[in-house]
Formats: structure tokens, sequence, C-alpha cells
């Protein structure tokens, strides 16, 4: 082997992620990937939490492991978030790998300059997609027929009008553009390559790196905790853990409690989380009945406080959006009703195996599946046992931060040839 050759296997891919936020599980993934021979840069909004970022996500005050640098970001000429100094950090850092994510991968089609700097400086562009209400190209009015587009407000759109079509046929060709720029795409989840692969990405650089919180921790916690589990638990105790905004449809929830209320009486239901619908869910609680049987224990971020709701329950429901927190449950054992929430939760969730999936907004069938499981106690042990053996064996923070690293390897390789 020719000694330019030994210099690249040996060195260290420096990669450059661009976040809206460091919520506390990127944290935890940053910090695997780069013990596992990643050199990890991080770009930030100068306050800590861009325009991305939901509201209500906790963003933690810590030291990293990493290098962070915080740029200012503001809005381009396009109307979205960009990262201002982007370009001169890239000159100043030298990354083998840059990792965009929306809306920042915007940057790459309407600044021409950066464009050109990254070809320059042979660095490679992968796009970190979150394939969430994406269309494939070539069939957006047919995809949005079929699969109705959730506002932010959390109602479906089951009749699109023609701006909100022609909108998304303008994303589109916006779309074909960067997609062509990427060297390749980080999926966030299993199964959803034909988007991607539709704006002609080949399948070998579509990578499902899937997501996971820190279940190092997590587990550390079970372990800690298992010994104090309440063995009283009468199968009856449901908790949803996650922001207090109308995309979770908490709301639903509470109205599947009170439709289950007269042939279960002692029902539970536990809400943690904090957000700015929380006012309003107090209320729905109160006007449906059920103010005793539902408890709002506010936002739990340490995972041992957190872990002591989740062991004192016996099934997991996510009524709305969301993914993380199923991984959070499953790592305590638990069963978990979901609908569609990010793409993550048919990677995570076995309909009959590890829990139930219910029709999108559908408070009858909600209803119906948390009675199948609480009628039943021994269902809920079995799925939650196979909850734990899916997360021990198959998502967690290692194998997540071993599909990124593969990524860059891989990604490194091609770039080198």
């Amino acid at each position: 082997m020719a000694n330019n050759e030994l210099d690249v296997a040996d060195k260290r891919i420096k990669v450059l992620f661009t976040f809206g936020g460091m919520p506390h599980y990127l944290t935890a993934l940053l910090k695997n990937i780069q013990r596992k021979g990643i050199d990890v840069l991080v770009a930030l909004p100068d306050k800590g939490k861009g325009r991305s970022i939901g509201a209500g996500v906790y963003i933690p005050d810590e030291e990293f492991e990493f290098k962070v640098f915080h740029l200012t970001e503001c809005s381009g000429w396009y109307r979205k978030p960009m990262l201002k100094g982007l370009k001169k950090l890239i000159v100043q850092e030298r990354p083998d790998i840059l990792v965009f994510i929306w809306p920042y991968i915007l940057q790459l089609v309407f600044d021409p300059f950066l464009y050109r700097t990254l070809r320059k400086l042979n660095v490679s562009i992968l796009l970190r997609e979150i394939p969430f209400q994406v269309p494939p190209k070539g069939s957006i009015a047919e995809y949005f027929r079929h699969n109705p587009y959730m506002t932010e407000n959390g109602t479906y759109l089951k009749n699109p009008g023609i701006f909100f079509l022609l909108w998304q046929y303008v994303l589109s060709v916006i779309r074909s553009i960067y997609y062509k720029r990427v060297a390749g795409v980080l999926h966030y989840a299993e199964g959803k390559g034909n988007i991607p692969i539709s704006y002609g990405v080949p399948p070998d650089r579509i990578w499902p790196t899937l997501n996971s919180p820190d279940t190092v921790v997590l587990t550390e916690a079970y372990e800690a905790l298992k010994t104090a589990e309440n063995n009283a638990r009468n199968g009856r105790k449901i908790i949803h853990v996650g922001r207090l905004v109308p995309w979770k449809k908490t709301d639903l929830l509470i109205r599947a409690v009170s439709l289950l209320i007269k042939e279960i009486p002692d029902i539970s239901l536990v809400i943690v989380g904090d957000g700015p619908q929380r006012e309003e869910l107090e209320n729905l609680a109160i006007e449906l009945g059920v103010e005793n049987n539902v408890q709002f224990a506010g936002a739990v971020y340490k995972p041992l406080e957190l872990g002591k709701y989740l062991m004192d329950a016996d099934i997991y429901v996510l009524a709305g959006m969301g993914g993380l927190s199923i991984n959070e449950a499953m790592a305590f054992g638990k069963p978990v009703i979901c609908s569609v929430c990010d793409g993550t939760e048919k990677d995570l969730v076995t309909d009959s195996v590890n829990g139930y999936f219910f029709r999108p907004n559908d408070v009858y069938d909600l209803a119906n599946k948390m009675r199948q499981l609480i009628l039943v106690p021994e269902r809920i042990r079995s799925m939650g046992e196979e909850s734990r053996k899916i997360i021990r064996e198959k998502v967690n923070i290692d194998t997540v931060s071993d599909r990124f690293v593969e990524a860059f390897r891989k990604v490194n390789a091609i770039r080198n040839t």
C-alpha cells in the first residue's frame, strides 16, 4: 500500500454536523460516535436553540466532549433559517463530511458560494433526512390524498388546496437540486428509502440510521429501580411522555380514557411533560369528568425520575406525533400503543407483538386497543418483555451510533477514490 493510502486509512474522519439545538439524546449519540473513532464537530445557532426546534423541547446546559461552534441563525432571502458563517467555519475546520438537516440543507441550494467551497475542499455532503410527510417525487397529489398532511396545530389537511399543492411542487424542485448535490442520505427510519430514490439517490447511498436516546443511562436507571418495582400494579395505569403541544394529540388520549371509565372505573392516566397546551388539557379532563383519573406530572428529564413514572405504569400510549419517548418506554419494558408518529414507530413496534397500532385520530379504536391490553394483564407482561428485548438487541445507542459510523466510513472511502 502506498504511503498516501496508509495516511487515508489511519486518518480519523472529521464530520461537521448542523443542528438547530442539542437535546440530551443528540449529545449522547454524538459522544458515542466520537468514541468510535470519528472526530465530531457541531454547528449550532448562537442562542443554543434555533427556529427549527419545537416549542417545549428541553435543551440542557451541559459541556460537550466534542467541538461545538455557535453561529448566528438568521433568515435567508428564501425566508428559512440559515447559519451565517458556515462557509467560513468549513474553510477553518476542513471537515471530510458535512451533515445537513432541514432547513439548513437549503443553503446548499441558495448559497452558491457555500456549495462551490464544499466542492473545492472535497467535502462530502450528507443529508440527515426525516422523511415524515415528504412525498416521493412525481406523486405529490396522490401522496397527500392517501396521507393527509398534519399541521402543527394537530389537525389533518384532508383536502389540500391548490396553493398547498403548488408549494409542495416548488419544494419538490428544490429537493431535486439538493438531492443531486449530496453524497448520500442518513435516513431516520427503515422502509422509506423510496423517497430519496425517487429523487435519484442510489439505494446504496441511503443509510437508515434510526434514532435512540441514551439507552445505557436508561438501562442503569431500570436496573436501579427494578428491585423497588411496584408488583401491585393492576394493569390499568396508562402513561404518556411528551411535550404538551397539539400534534402530540394528548387530548385524544384523555378522551379515550373518558370512554373507558365506565367499564374500567379505576383506569388512570399519568401525563409526563409540559407545554403550551397544558391548561387546555387540564380543562378538558375536568370537562369530561376524568380529572380524578388523570395526573399531570409536569416535565421530567432525569432518567431516574422518569424511570420511576415508567416503572409504576403498565402501558405506554403515544396518541400523536413523536418517536424517542417510544424508545424510552420500551427500555423500561412497556407495551406501546401508537399510531402514525415520525416513521421510527414501525422500526420499534410490531403489532400484536410488543404493542398495537390504532387508526390515526380514531378515539374509539385507541380506546379499544387500550381495553385489549388492560383486560389481559399477562399480555402486558409478555409484550413488555418483547419491548425490552428490541431495545437490548436491535435499537439502542450502540447500534444506532454504529450505523452512523459505518455510513461515514463508506462515504469517506468513496470520497478518497
